[in-house]
């Protein structure tokens, strides 16, 4: 294998679809999986050699991974994950993610979209579980209170794998069983969201949040939604909007909005070779000198720092992609 240049970014890419992701990283797209709706893997059944990085997606699906054995990282936007045994990690769509295991995985890999689970579901997902700014959680687990995660995971797949003219329906069950697991752990460590009507707003608002910087992202906007365009589309007061958001979140909408910007522009500094001032200008920055006070006032720091401290942090660690030895750097 060729050594690749220390500068070398993990490769961007388009893709949206789970079977697409497999294909393009010439991993086996199993037969058994027949839409894009909903897929289970086992992942120490996809060949990996050790070890070995992912390129970079922004899935328009939710990601569940379940790790039996192994040791990996996940990178969900700008923010690490550690992945080890009794692991339980959930990603949301609509974010970059890469991820890279340095010790062979044993455990699931799991996809769904929000349309799989209303087919199947009609009360669908929107309150469980419950997202922050990340994007994604990572829950180290009990042996006691894995086993009912890798039980479920067992009867997901033997359905998926079946002939049964309703497996989709077993499996939309046993799905919804597993992310109320997610909840009741939730549960365990933050406070739970009491008013069902503000638990529904807040989470439209982060699905608005999301297709926002979708948009931006694609170019099909150059406007980041601030309280009155949030306001608007949810059609309620802004004052009103404002006061949900704190009360249920925490968090104001501006924080919201901030934290998300500077981890989609940090992403972008860190893993692209993407020009400073078409990164602002891709997030609605028509002044480049108001972009580096903002992100300074943000981060303490300037996107060329971030950019050159993160280039500068090689590590010996590398990860197999296709055939190329990948540098992995040390703030991974």
């Amino acid at each position: 294998m060729n050594q690749v240049d220390k500068n070398m970014k993990p490769e961007v890419t388009n893709l949206r679809k789970f079977r697409d992701m497999i294909a393009y990283m010439n991993l086996p797209v199993f037969s058994y999986i027949d839409n894009d709706d909903f897929a289970i893997i086992k992942i120490h059944e996809l060949g990996l050699k050790m070890p070995y990085i992912t390129p970079t997606f922004r899935p328009d699906f939710y990601t569940l991974i379940i790790v039996s054995e192994g040791k990996g990282t996940f990178m969900a936007g700008d923010h690490v994950f550690e992945l080890g045994a009794r692991h339980v990690f959930m990603k949301y769509p609509d974010s970059y993610i890469s991820s890279g295991w340095t010790e062979s995985p044993v455990g699931y890999n799991i996809s769904f979209n929000e349309e799989f689970i209303t087919k199947y579901f009609p009360y669908g997902i929107t309150e469980i579980p419950v997202k922050d700014i990340t994007n994604a959680f990572n829950y180290r687990l009990s042996d006691e209170d894995y086993k009912p995660f890798d039980e479920i995971c067992a009867e997901m797949y033997n359905e998926a794998i079946s002939s049964s003219d309703n497996r989709y329906e077993m499996i939309a069950n046993l799905l919804i069983h597993f992310l109320l697991l997610v909840q009741q752990h939730q549960n365990k460590i933050k406070l739970e969201i009491q008013n069902e009507k503000y638990a529904l707003i807040l989470a439209s608002f982060c699905k608005n949040v999301d297709q926002n910087f979708n948009m931006l992202l694609s170019g099909a906007s150059a406007t980041v939604f601030r309280t009155k365009e949030h306001a608007k589309l949810l059609n309620v007061s802004e004052t009103f909007l404002s006061k949900v958001i704190s009360k249920t979140s925490g968090r104001t909408i501006n924080q919201w909005v901030n934290d998300r910007l500077i981890d989609e522009i940090s992403y972008l500094l860190k893993n692209t070779h993407t020009p400073i001032p078409e990164i602002a200008q891709r997030f609605g920055f028509t002044d480049l000198g108001y972009f580096y006070t903002f992100f300074k006032r943000n981060t303490k720091t300037t996107p060329s720092s971030v950019r050159n401290d993160f280039n500068a942090s090689d590590s010996d660690r590398t990860h197999v992609y296709r055939g190329e030895v990948v540098k992995i750097r040390t703030n991974w």
